[in-house]
């Protein structure tokens, strides 16, 4: 079974996986890839906006094959804002 790495981080520094995880293919190390990025951000995610946590596959012979990444954007809405279930066109009601 082939043996693919997991390295983890962000655009400015990539913790390299030595260890490795045995998958059945691409498709199954993809899929840990996701799992593992996901506790990653619950970890890593807390600080200000615009984060971006990336994970790099690598094969036995150290070619990456697949890159995932994950971003936190934070931005503002309208407070007063027009719902979009509110019907503007809709006649009021006088009392």
């Amino acid at each position: 079974m082939p043996r693919y790495f997991f390295d983890s981080g962000d655009h400015q520094h990539l913790v390299e996986d030595n260890t490795g995880l045995e998958c059945e293919g691409i498709e199954a190390a993809r899929n840990a890839a996701v799992e593992g990025l996901t506790e990653l951000a619950r970890d890593e995610l807390k600080g200000p906006d615009g984060q971006q946590l990336i994970m790099d596959i690598r094969d036995e012979s150290g070619r990456k094959v697949l890159r995932l990444s994950l971003s936190l954007v934070i931005e503002p809405l309208e407070v007063n804002a027009v719902s979009p279930t509110s019907n503007k066109d809709e006649p009021r009601r006088r009392g």
